[in-house]
């Protein structure tokens, strides 16, 4: 006990003689924790455009945002166009919230008052709309506005546009179809051609596929009911609304780049229940290749390919006259029915010379409508006659189809 007591004493003592020297290590102690918080804090501060204590600079000489400007000419021209602008864009926005019609342009623009237009567009806006709108329509339940001609006033002594009937196959052989038509659309129907006993139409369609610059055909036909007058027949029932049967078609299921199949009618038969057909075959660049023939038989059904025509013409040359025609540019040209054999077709044969300039006739022949007993009816003369039994329309007035 007395050891500690001497000891308290003089450590009372030294504090007594030395007061600045005792406390100064825990002035210095509490500096040093003081410095290590404010460093924290910066580092902890987030730098500001107006933060300039890293850069050495006092806050100090850091001007007071909130003070107000001085009011120089500059500043009081400032506050003006300011408050132009306010009191404009309160102006507008009153205007606008009034009258919804009336538009104020800006400065050096002229003056227009636009109204809302109601558009009737009749595009589908969502799926359920685009749905029912895309469905298939029936030909018979479709809406087609009906075809007025109106005669221009100013044209006088000009005689009204008529049509007359007249037959079909007359001159006689194939119609020639102008593609040229196709350049400007997708699709070419040709006239309708009505049978000699007023029952049915027959008519070809012409498609065009522009991605394979191919032409295709079909050809359908259109019942008509008894009692119905020609000009009746081949003027009301030539429409969409009528329902059609198809007959043949060339071209629609198969793709080749710059194939043409056309289909074009040569005639009916005399008693009305078949057709004689000229399918054309060729390119878009080198023109037409060759003719295939086929007949349609209305009471079977059934389609016929005259095919046993050509095998007949090449083995009749290559045998008589030694000339093989598959060295040779040859096609048919069917003129129609022949008059005193009602179930045969009257056909010329021709090969063509270099470029297609001249030409040799091969003969002409006739074949059964069933493909069968090909038969040479002569190797130089012509003009055999043929029947002409279709109806078709003629306009009085420019030129035929």
């Amino acid at each position: 006990m007395k050891k500690i007591k001497v000891f308290f004493i003089l450590f009372i003592a030294l504090c007594v003689a030395f007061p600045s020297y005792s406390f100064a290590s825990d002035e210095q102690s509490e500096n040093s924790s003081v410095q290590k918080t404010e460093k924290k804090k910066k580092k902890e501060r987030p730098h500001t455009q107006f933060d300039n204590t890293e850069q050495g600079e006092p806050d100090e000489d850091l001007p007071d945002i909130l003070q107000p400007m001085p009011e120089t000419k500059e500043v009081k021209k400032l506050r003006k166009k300011v408050a132009n602008q306010e009191k404009r864009r309160k102006f507008r926005h009153s205007i606008f919230k009034s009258k919804e019609d009336l538009y104020i342009p800006t400065k050096g623009v002229k003056k227009y008052h636009f109204a809302l237009v109601e558009r009737d567009n009749k595009a589908p806006k969502t799926w359920a709309e685009y749905i029912a709108m895309s469905k298939e329509v029936k030909r018979e339940e479709k809406n087609v506005p009906a075809h007025s001609y109106k005669k221009d006033e100013k044209l006088n002594n000009v005689p009204d546009r008529g049509v007359r009937v007249v037959k079909y196959n007359s001159p006689p052989g194939v119609k020639n179809l102008d593609l040229r038509l196709l350049l400007t659309r997708r699709e070419l129907v040709t006239p309708a051609i009505l049978s000699p006993d007023k029952s049915r139409l027959i008519y070809s369609v012409i498609y065009s596929f522009p991605t394979a610059e191919q032409v295709a055909s079909e050809m359908f036909y259109i019942k008509i009911p008894k009692g119905t007058s020609i000009e009746s027949a081949l003027t009301d029932f030539h429409t969409i609304e009528a329902e059609r049967k198809p007959v043949l078609a060339v071209g629609t299921k198969e793709l080749f780049q710059y194939e043409r199949r056309t289909l074009s009618l040569i005639d009916w038969s005399e008693d009305g229940q078949k057709i004689a057909v000229a399918e054309k075959v060729g390119a878009q660049t080198k023109g037409p290749w060759e003719t295939h023939i086929w007949t349609y038989d209305f009471e079977n059904e059934k389609a016929y390919e005259l095919t046993a025509l050509r095998e007949a013409i090449r083995y009749h040359w290559k045998n008589e006259h030694n000339l093989d025609l598959i060295d040779y540019m040859w096609d048919l040209y069917p003129i129609g029915w022949d008059k005193y054999n009602k179930d045969r077709i009257i056909v010329y044969a021709y090969a063509y010379g270099e470029n297609h300039v001249g030409a040799k006739f091969l003969g002409a022949w006739s074949i059964d409508y069933k493909n069968q007993r090909s038969e040479l009816m002569s190797e130089t003369a012509v003009g055999f006659e043929v029947s002409t039994n279709g109806y078709c329309l003629q306009s009085t007035i420019g030129r035929g189809f």
